[in-house]
């Protein structure tokens, strides 16, 4: 092994290693941008990076907001909360569901369910989103 680093090509906010290895800066994109894959309003989208099929990103809704029903098509959406707390209410095949997740806990929407989400609290909640796609996709209905 090579004591010498070996520096990578840099694209916008990302820097690619040889090896593959990516390493993706942090700041945020308006949720409705199209690299933010499309708008559910509300949310601000950050650091996000794609691999092996799957995509991963940082969000953040602020205090009092939520987002507008909308879904993932055929993508399930697992959402980590880093900090605060998120009501989710799903539309699934039986009526309207809805729980709230907290810092620590996780989340799993699955895909093609008309979801929104809700911060009630006085501070900004922050959360990891990683979806089974490289692509990620949202649909308002």
């Amino acid at each position: 092994m090579s004591d010498s680093p070996i520096s990578p090509e840099v694209s916008g906010d990302t820097a690619t290693y040889p090896s593959g290895s990516r390493l993706v800066d942090s700041g945020l994109v308006a949720d409705n941008s199209e690299s933010a894959g499309g708008g559910s309003g509300s949310l601000a989208r950050g650091s996000a990076a794609s691999a092996g099929g799957m995509w991963m990103g940082v969000s953040k809704l602020p205090p009092g907001h939520q987002s507008v029903p909308h879904h993932h098509q055929d993508q399930t959406s697992i959402v980590c909360i880093v900090d605060g707390a998120m009501r989710f209410r799903v539309h699934g095949p039986d009526g309207a569901e809805e729980f709230t997740a907290s810092a620590g806990q996780i989340a799993v929407i699955p895909g093609g369910l008309v979801h929104e989400e809700f911060n009630d609290l006085d501070i900004e909640c922050v959360c990891v989103v990683t979806r089974n796609n490289e692509n990620p996709v949202v649909r308002n209905v």
